[in-house]
């Protein structure tokens, strides 16, 4: 997982809006500190300096969600999300928990695809979308880098991508019921 480009940074800052599409982890803006350290340790990065600096990053990143006007948050995420057990069960069953309690909060929408589901137009890569101020930029992630883009094309299809993960993904309650209850089976 590689940390987002100070450009995607900044257009977070700068968003009213964000939807996010997460096929494989917790979205970062919604991660706690020890499920962003699991995460990103297993990466080539030199030192614990670097670590600690990325964790450091991705928390601070978070700030749109406390201001007096926060961005929304409308995440979707594959129900394998949950149930992928990243630092174990301590780190797992709190950043579900924490997801399920932000969740609950005005600005922020979490949906659950579940597995049921199957086959879907979501399976080729998680991506974000930040709108506001006049335009709109997608986030995509890759191995090497993330990717921003701006294009006309790209940004319709990948509206188009969400919208129909949206309705295809559980409601708000029921998805937080299911994160509820994964978080009580992975501290089991």
């Amino acid at each position: 997982m590689t940390c987002p480009s100070a450009g995607w940074a900044e257009r977070e800052r700068t968003s009213t809006s964000i939807c996010w599409w997460e096929p494989l982890l917790i979205p970062g803006l919604v991660q706690t500190p020890d499920y962003a350290r699991a995460i990103l340790s297993v990466g080539p990065y030199s030192t614990e300096d670097q670590l600690e600096e990325m964790i450091s990053a991705r928390m601070e990143r978070q700030a749109i969600l406390d201001r007096p006007e926060p961005s929304s948050l409308w995440v979707i995420i594959d129900e394998t999300v949950l149930r992928r057990r990243i630092g174990g069960s301590k780190i797992m069953y709190g950043q579900l928990s924490r997801l399920a309690a932000q969740a609950k909060r005005p600005s922020i929408t979490v949906q659950v695809l579940p597995g049921e589901v199957g086959a879907h137009v979501g399976l080729m890569g998680g991506f974000a979308i930040a709108s506001g101020n006049g335009s709109d930029t997608v986030y995509m992630e890759s191995p090497d880098e993330g990717q921003t883009t701006e294009a006309p094309s790209v940004l319709a299809k990948l509206t188009s991508t969400f919208n129909i993960l949206r309705g295809e993904a559980l409601s708000q309650a029921a998805s937080r019921e299911l994160i509820m209850k994964v978080a009580e089976e992975s501290w089991t």
